[in-house]
């Protein structure tokens, strides 16, 4: 199955690099994106292996990489990832209008 990123999530990619840049160095950065971006293909793989999480939205599904959460939804034989969220993050709060009806 195919995937596409929402404008949030490759803004989240840009933050995480940006972070793991200034806190460690371009290495790290480099080899902790790749990690993020083999899950994303194991969730186009196999996205109902993830479970719901409908208090976010009806339709989301959450996909842990690292430290990181990933939230996402299958819609028309797509997955759309629409965030990819530090856990300790407050995961409702920047759930708000996490999926863009079209």
């Amino acid at each position: 199955m195919t995937y596409h990123l929402a404008q949030t999530a490759i803004e989240d990619l840009e933050s995480i690099d940006d972070y793991t840049v200034r806190t460690w160095d371009a290495d790290q950065a480099d080899r902790y994106l790749a990690m993020i971006w083999a899950t994303f293909e194991q969730i186009g793989a196999n996205p109902s292996r993830w479970r719901l999480r409908p208090e976010l939205h009806p339709d989301c599904r959450i996909c842990l990489a690292g430290r990181h959460a990933i939230l996402f939804r299958v819609k028309d034989k797509r997955v759309e990832i629409a965030r990819v969220l530090h856990e300790a993050m407050d995961f409702p709060r920047h759930a708000e209008g996490l999926f863009r009806e079209s």
